[in-house]
């Protein structure tokens, strides 16, 4: 409440002819004070009753604390706005009085998080880590009781309670990174409403810069906002400074990063492709028992060299994977004179990663190198990423993976008459091409791949349907592959969960019934919303 008024205090100040009333809402973290964070189905436990809130129209405008929220964005909701943040370091407070280095060995230290447990645990292998929950009040009064022999809070929750003078040590970032977000206060309003253009009024800047990014590396890392990653972005001039750390259960691996620069995105790729190099991935992966997709089988219908990453996705969140190619790649032979013309382009848009592996793997073949002029397009995070390993480095990017919101920010991005050339799958949509063509641009189709059934598709489906929960599809042509080889509907019992709307519609137009279509079209957006599907947001 302290926090959601300090909000209305800053909207009342910019906005006097306004009036903010607070609205208070229980949460599923408020009502259950004894749930371990940690062994919660879902992420979120304090903002989901907010979000509500707002959609249901009970409610115009929701502050939270930033660390709280998941990294997946709610659809038909907008951050629209962070408050001037305040220190986002931790604390230690402790009885009898005394600091991290101080305390006697077998101590127990108090915390919810695992972050700050395995930090902890890195410098201080010899403390004892207790769960504890309640809001600083209750934590206080524990340690007073002596259930625990010290605490590790957030200075800023202390400081908004006039309580900062109970610490005994702040925390350096060498030694404890925050969560993402910690510090900020976050305001969330419906999309596009009135509500959301007051907020606006009221962002910090500097703040909305640094916790985007941070928020964007959990995310990019596959983490969320219970998980054991530290991360702190600050503004110096013009340049972000970013710096994460990852770790193990009990602080026995520790991957630290930085990363400082101008472009918020590509600071965040550095700091995510250089922990991901030393193992994030392996460490941030749940406990499969624990995990909420526990007890799902879940077919991935991808090419088998392209399934994995998904596969691992879903492991990672405790569901049981059952590989199942639905389609094989078949490369598509490009004759000398059309690989000599490249030269002749300005831009080269790439539709999938596929399509980046196969036209650079025929030209290394015939000896050539990618032309350095062309600008290269990619049509979402992972072509962008397979470009970037290949060498090339694409400059645009739409703010969403599908092919006509890449067509019109070619649009805007190209000269006029401009030569594009793209690079795709045989049989893919012309809705690409023919924009751009519409635009005034001169279009050339370079088809690289095509998308066959792999040998023995029928039996192995009839193998694995009965006995699978859901059946995921990445593409179009993952969905027609499928229909093709049934000779049956899906059962029933099996829920079908898409990429993208394209995807989804492919698989209706077949007469399937779609159960998910993920918000990002990526497999990080897929397994999010697979994993949103089974903790609905009412509580």
């Amino acid at each position: 409440m302290i926090q959601a008024k300090l909000a209305a205090d800053a909207l009342a100040r910019r906005y006097p002819e306004h009036e903010f009333i607070l609205v208070p809402v229980g949460t599923h973290g408020d009502r259950h004070p004894t749930l371990r964070l940690t062994d919660s189905a879902r992420e979120g436990v304090f903002v989901k009753e907010l979000e509500q809130a707002l959609l249901e129209g009970r409610a115009e405008l929701a502050v939270h604390s930033a660390k709280d929220l998941p990294t997946m964005p709610t659809p038909g909701l907008e951050l629209a706005a962070f408050l001037d943040r305040a220190d986002a370091h931790d604390v230690l407070i402790a009885r009898p009085p005394s600091t991290l280095a101080q305390l006697p060995s077998g101590s127990r230290l108090g915390t919810g998080s695992p972050r700050r447990a395995a930090q902890i645990a890195a410098i201080r292998p010899d403390l004892r880590a207790v769960e504890i929950r309640g809001n600083v009040d209750t934590r206080l009064r524990r340690l007073a009781e002596g259930a625990v022999d010290a605490l590790i809070l957030a200075a800023a929750g202390l400081e908004r309670l006039g309580l900062l003078g109970e610490a005994h040590e702040l925390l350096p970032f060498s030694v404890m990174l925050p969560a993402p977000g910690q510090g900020a206060l976050a305001i969330q309003a419906v999309e596009a409403s009135q509500a959301a253009e007051l907020a606006a009024g009221i962002d910090h800047p500097d703040t909305s810069r640094a916790v985007r990014a941070e928020r964007l590396l959990l995310r990019s890392l596959g983490g969320g906002c219970l998980s054991a990653v530290g991360a702190y972005a600050a503004v110096a001039g013009d340049e972000l400074v970013l710096d994460a750390v990852v770790l193990g259960d009990g602080g026995g691996e520790v991957l630290r990063a930085r990363a400082q620069g101008v472009d918020d995105a590509e600071i965040v790729r550095q700091v995510t492709a250089r922990l991901e190099g030393e193992g994030a991935t392996r460490l941030l992966r749940t406990r499969a028992a624990d995990g909420p997709l526990a007890g799902l089988r879940i077919m991935v219908t991808r090419a088998d060299d392209q399934a994995t990453s998904l596969t691992q996705a879903l492991e990672a969140e405790g569901a049981t994977a059952v590989a199942c190619p639905v389609i094989a790649i078949e490369p598509i032979e490009v004759d000398a004179d059309r690989l000599a013309a490249l030269d002749g382009y300005e831009w080269a848009v790439f539709t999938s990663a596929n399509g980046v592996d196969r036209l650079l793997a025929q030209l290394q073949r015939a000896g050539r190198l990618f032309p350095v002029h062309i600008k290269v397009a990619a049509i979402g995070p992972q072509t962008a990423a397979r470009l970037r390993d290949r060498g090339l480095n694409p400059v645009l990017m739409p703010a969403r993976f599908i092919a006509e919101e890449l067509a019109d920010a070619l649009v805007a991005a190209m000269m006029p008459q401009a030569r594009i050339l793209v690079a795709r799958a045989a049989g893919a949509r012309d809705v690409l091409p023919d924009r751009l063509r519409a635009a005034g641009a001169r279009v050339d189709v370079l088809e690289l791949y095509r998308a066959i059934s792999p040998p023995g598709l029928r039996q192995r489906l009839a193998q694995h349907l009965d006995r699978v929960d859901m059946v995921t599809f990445t593409s179009s042509s993952t969905v027609a592959h499928l229909a093709e080889a049934i000779d049956r509907p899906l059962p029933e019992r099996v829920a079908v969960a898409c990429i993208g709307p394209i995807t989804a519609q492919t698989a209706r137009d077949l007469g399937m019934r779609v159960d998910i279509i993920a918000q990002e079209y990526t497999t990080r957006g897929l397994v999010e919303a697979i994993v949103r599907s089974r903790t609905p947001i009412s509580a």
